[in-house]
């Protein structure tokens, strides 16, 4: 069944190839019906696209979602056409999404795509992918708590696959709803309400190596001049290597990030995130030829895990910038098979970590 014989009450128009709901709410979430109408559409083989009005923002779950699906977020403004919020392109028409080659010229961004929004919060921004052995007994969720426990100073509160998350935060219970649904893939999401929030979500996904679990973090950790931004460095090293003793870390990359208040995503160009620390498991490790005790001499890399499987947790710079240099130094003293083996280990992980090196380039070469 294709998007074009789909019956559904949130259908505003389709085509070849894609389907596409358009709403003007505030905030635009991953809701029963629109996390239904994500899976009908991907399911009959085409492309979803959420179209809102300029002002709204789309809850990170939603995002999340909608990715996972190839799926697009288009802007219709009142007088001046639609626009792709990933790239600010100018759209004759949402669908035209689809054809917009991978990186858009810079040249060409709608002007609605560069007006100021409300980012003066420093926020951490991480994604670690785990390993879980199906020999062994699973307990999922665990990065997501230390997560939540390290920036939020408690344990989540509550989670669910669709928002608003109203389940009480419970791993086990997520354990259990996960492997009912085996071999399918699952995706939840959980949120820390409080002074410093923390939302999250989590995909999991059966291998042939087990269970794989992604967690994606967006925590919110000091505004302007607060003195918790002098020590987001140290506190995403923390928090990843805490990660690493949770399961097989695979890889996780924690990155500084300026964003709004609650967290949500905006349709307006965002600055690019700073890489704070980068974890490399034991999969890794012995993928990419990684010496642990060479990186550690040459980068100040610490080694996790055990002495038989070691992981590396790599520094790489600060809210204030270097990151970028220090990644590609560090990965500078592998071959181009190495990295790819190291990054083929934890493939949703390296495609962010591919993602923020192509944005790079791209902004270095329009300088």
């Amino acid at each position: 069944m294709s998007a074009g014989t789909i019956d559904h009450p949130l259908l505003d128009g389709a085509g070849p190839g894609w389907a596409a709901t358009e709403t003007r709410a505030d905030v635009v979430a991953l809701t029963v019906g629109m996390s239904d109408f994500l899976h009908r559409v991907a399911s009959g083989g085409d492309r979803p696209i959420v179209v809102s009005g300029e002002h709204s923002r789309m809850t990170r779950p939603l995002a999340e979602a909608l990715s996972a699906v190839r799926g697009h977020w288009v802007v219709r403004t009142p007088e001046d056409g639609c626009y792709d919020t990933r790239t600010g392109a100018p759209l004759a028409a949402p669908q035209a999404v689809l054809e917009l080659p991978p990186h858009p010229s810079r040249d060409a961004v709608h002007p609605a795509f560069l007006r100021a929004a409300v980012s003066n919060r420093l926020q951490l921004v991480a994604t670690v992918s785990t390993r879980h052995r199906a020999s062994r007994p699973i307990r999922l969720g665990g990065v997501l708590e230390a997560a939540s426990e390290r920036f939020a100073r408690r344990a989540p509160e509550a989670w669910g696959p669709t928002e608003p998350l109203v389940g009480p935060w419970d791993r086990d219970d997520l354990t259990e709803r996960t492997r009912r649904r085996l071999p399918l893939d699952s995706r939840w999401a959980a949120v820390t309400p409080g002074e410093h929030p923390v939302i999250a979500t989590i995909a999991l996904a059966r291998t042939s190596e087990g269970v794989e679990e992604t967690t994606r973090v967006w925590a919110d950790v000091a505004g302007p001049g607060d003195d918790g931004a002098d020590g987001l460095a140290l506190a995403a090293r923390e928090f990843l290597s805490r990660a690493a003793g949770i399961g097989m870390p695979l890889l996780g990359v924690a990155f500084a990030a300026l964003g709004s208040p609650d967290l949500a995503r905006r349709s307006t160009a965002g600055m690019q995130p700073e890489p704070l620390a980068m974890l490399v498991g034991p999969p890794g490790v012995r993928a990419s030829g990684i010496d642990a005790r060479r990186w550690a001499a040459d980068f100040g890399a610490a080694v996790v895990g055990s002495p038989r499987l070691p992981g590396v947790l790599v520094s790489l710079g600060s809210p204030a910038g270097g990151g970028w240099n220090r990644l590609a130094e560090v990965l500078g003293t592998l071959d181009p098979d190495r990295v790819a083996g190291l990054l083929s280990a934890a493939p949703q992980v390296a495609a962010r970590l591919r993602a923020r090196v192509g944005d790079v380039t791209q902004t270095e070469g329009d300088r």
